[in-house]
């Protein structure tokens, strides 16, 4: 499986029909994630990762705009619809409806993600909340 399949599959698999199991099947059991959350090594802090932004918007619906793939480097730009439902960075569920994008970098070897890196304008993201 190439690099881009690999990344492309994990996002769709992991935001948009919340399998946390994705983790397992696409991830290295010692990525490495850079990520605002936080810079953290493995399969199981990736899954808690990934509950935290899942529980904080449970209808995040995640559009791929912007693919570019090049050996074992993959970066997709993308953006996202979601409601406010759950708690996040502190702050209560406000129900509003917001949006945000960013851009995720995968390194990709033997069909697994070695490391991640994802950024987005986090202040943009909370002052909608």
């Amino acid at each position: 499986m190439s690099a881009k399949s690999v990344a492309e599959q994990y996002a769709n698999k992991v935001w948009n029909e919340q399998e946390i199991s994705a983790v397992d099947q696409f991830v290295h059991p010692d990525v490495v994630i850079h990520s605002l959350l936080g810079d953290f090594h493995g399969q199981g802090p990736m899954k808690e990762v990934v509950k935290t932004w899942l529980k904080a918007f449970p209808d995040m619906r995640v559009t791929n705009q912007l693919v570019i793939a090049e050996n074992d480097a993959v970066s997709i730009q993308w953006s996202v619809k979601a409601t406010h439902g759950g708690e996040f960075k502190g702050k209560k569920p406000t129900g509003k409806s917001i949006t945000y994008s960013g851009v995720t970098v995968y390194r990709v070897k033997d069909g697994k993600i070695v490391e991640y890196w994802a950024y987005i304008d986090m202040q943009y993201l909370l002052n909608q909340l």
